[in-house]
């Protein structure tokens, strides 16, 4: 039998404890009104007022489709400070996305007030100016029955610190817990090496990523913003996709994305659509063709195309519609938060030329040829038109010159072929400039690393990867950072937009995987069905372990040294195969074995069953491996 529950005129409705409570301010709590029972068969409804019952039209009821909000753990305060008479302030020893449950025990009508921060004074009272016009504050008001336990239902904080006043007594550490809370999908990657700098950026990836995973990825966590903005997203999907399963967190978004799509095909900065309404700018729209790429390549499922393929295909109409001589011009964010600044209008063309050519390859995927030829040659003008207009020949380099002008014509595909040794050469040049630092943003980040190592300059992107001076991701860690800021300077920046918290300079976890472990997936057998096993050991690392749940098993990666040898091993899951790219490293192989039987000696390869020779170069072996777990030593 089956009975139905629906919400109509016969429900009924009373003031609860709940006084105030907003996504921003905080939430305020009265336990002197509790009404005991109230949610349990055979209470007393009578004094409650009837309900109003809203009309539906235009509202579509769906089931919830990413993955829940979850608490994920409970954290205890490290210390508990008191810059000033009856003030305490609680240090979680950690920074992250949440709320607190409070302990106390008191006089009926007392009042607790906790206020949220990311980083404290000097004095030691809390920082709250960047939050903006957030509150950040909970208050609990005791009804005065022995020990309270209380935590707020319908807001969160982003925090490490809590500022304490009016609690009765002097509170122990037990007198709160954080509770970490996210939109929880499975954990599915794992990152360390012997690197202690290397694991601790890791850590704030890992811990920035939960904090900015509430239905939507945020921005922020604590600031009164939280808003999902795409070009975070974007240029963050890959690390993320690393971390955890994305895939249906990212599909629940690309609704929003398409929900809020207007008439002309413009896609919006945030989605879902609020206080930015304008179209969206260069490489934040353009999250609405790379989400769904970056989700069919890690996991391997089409649906994600198939369902938002319209919506993809009616963004770059709208771009092609406000382009000129095949150039789409308009300003933007640019390299948003960069060290040095790039011209915003070559970034809009840019990513043009990148949507064109990804609709082209998912349009073939799905089998609209004719989409797929369309698309092909639109990149192509899109190439030629902005080739022609900003790429300097002379100096192998793209207007602005900066790191990230020329890292997204590189990476993107639009550099001719006979110059792209060039203009990754101008790259190298400015990085020294810079003292072998990054100058790039949100866009550029992503990419500066795999660059410098896929083009042979795999120890300058180590050296970049952990510098501890400004600009660096070293530099957040040696001033107390447990997560990516927002700013490379956020130590020194001021009030205003200085999120402590912000997963998008995190993109370098991509590198970690795909370049420090070796692990990627193959863009022609998606989902890790064929996995690409290319590990690139440098000189400061002694081991680097990687592992990644796919939908297909785990695969793991794990090299060491050892004096003259490096080893590697290997889990390729079943029904997949890998193949195994051997990195000389500048140096020649004398011999390899595996399992303790040779396989390359004296410039000779001696195949095994599961392990075949594919082809050698100047740079490395590719070797083919089929299921199994393997240990080469070379």
């Amino acid at each position: 039998s089956s009975k139905m529950v629906v919400t109509d005129k016969s429900w009924k409705s009373d003031l609860s404890p709940i006084i105030e409570s907003t996504l921003y301010h905080g939430e305020t709590y009265d336990a002197r009104l509790e009404q005991n029972g109230w949610n349990s068969a055979g209470f007393d409804e009578s004094k409650w007022e009837s309900v109003t019952v809203f009309p539906k039209e235009n509202a579509k009821l769906v089931c919830q489709q990413g993955p829940l909000l979850r608490i994920t753990e409970e954290i205890k305060p490290v210390k508990i400070t008191s810059p000033k008479k009856d003030l305490y302030v609680f240090d979680m020893g950690q920074n992250f996305a949440g709320w607190a449950k409070l302990k106390v025990k008191g006089e009926q009508g007392t009042t607790v007030q906790m206020r949220f921060a990311e980083t404290l004074k000097a004095d030691g009272n809390i920082y709250t100016e960047n939050l903006r016009s957030a509150r950040a504050t909970d208050v609990y008001i005791l009804k005065g029955d022995g020990l309270e336990e209380w935590q707020p239902r319908f807001t969160y904080h982003g925090y490490r610190y809590v500022e304490v006043t009016g609690y009765p007594g002097k509170p122990d550490l037990d007198a709160l817990t954080g509770l970490v809370a996210y939109s929880a999908p499975p954990v599915i990657g794992s990152f360390s090496c012997s690197s202690d700098l290397l694991n601790k950026v890791q850590h704030n990836i890992f811990w920035g990523l939960g904090s900015n995973m509430y239905s939507v990825p945020t921005d922020c966590p604590q600031r009164d913003e939280r808003l999902g903005w795409m070009g975070d997203a974007q240029a963050f999907a890959p690390t993320a996709s690393y971390n955890m399963d994305m895939s249906r967190f990212f599909s629940k978004w690309m609704h929003d994305i398409a929900d809020g799509q207007d008439e002309q095909g413009a896609v919006h900065d945030v989605n879902p659509v609020i206080v930015v309404t304008n179209p969206a700018k260069p490489a934040w729209g353009d999250a609405v063709y790379i989400i769904p790429w970056v989700v069919h390549n890690f996991y391997g499922d089409k649906r994600i195309i198939s369902d938002n393929y319209t919506t993809m295909k009616r963004w770059i109409d709208f771009m092609t519609v406000h382009s000129k001589n095949n150039l789409y011009e308009t300003s933007g964010y640019g390299d948003w938060v960069a060290v040095v600044k790039s011209p915003s209008e070559p970034i809009g063309s840019a990513y043009y030329f990148y949507g064109a050519k990804l609709l082209s390859e998912m349009a073939g995927l799905l089998g609209k040829t004719d989409d797929q030829k369309a698309y092909k040659q639109l990149s192509l003008k899109i190439a030629a038109a902005y080739n022609k207009k900003h790429f300097d020949k002379k100096n192998n380099s793209y207007t602005g010159d900066t790191q990230t002008a020329n890292l997204l014509p590189l990476v993107f595909g639009i550099v001719p072929a006979d110059r792209k040794e060039a203009v990754v050469a101008s790259i190298v040049a400015n990085v020294h400039e810079q003292n072998d630092h990054l100058s790039t943003g949100f866009l550029g980040t992503e990419f500066i690393l795999p660059v410098l190592s896929d083009y042979g300059f795999h120890d300058l992107a180590y050296k970049v990867a952990t510098q501890k001076s400004y600009p660096s991701w070293g530099h957040m860690v040696e001033k107390g950072a447990t997560t990516i800021w927002e700013l490379w300077n956020g130590d020194t920046e001021g009030p205003g937009m200085n999120s402590r918290n912000h997963f998008a300079l995190g993109s370098c976890g991509e590198w970690y995987y795909s370049h420090l472990a070796g692990i990627r997936p193959d863009i022609n057998a998606p989902g890790f069905k064929q996995i690409v096993l290319a590990p690139l050991p440098v000189v400061g690392l002694d081991w680097v372990k990687g592992e990644v749940k796919t939908v297909n098993g785990t695969v793991s990666s794990h090299w060491k040294r050892n004096k003259n040898t490096i080893e590697y091993n290997f889990i390729v899951p079943a029904n997949t195969s890998a193949v195994f790219h051997v990195p000389f490293m500048g140096k020649t192989i004398k011999s390899a074995s595996e399992g303790g039987k040779t396989i390359y000696a004296d410039e000779s390869f001696t195949a095994m069953p599961g392990i075949n020779l594919l082809q050698s170069s100047d740079d490395e072996v590719e070797i083919s491996l089929s299921a199994g777990e393997y240990h080469f030593v070379v």
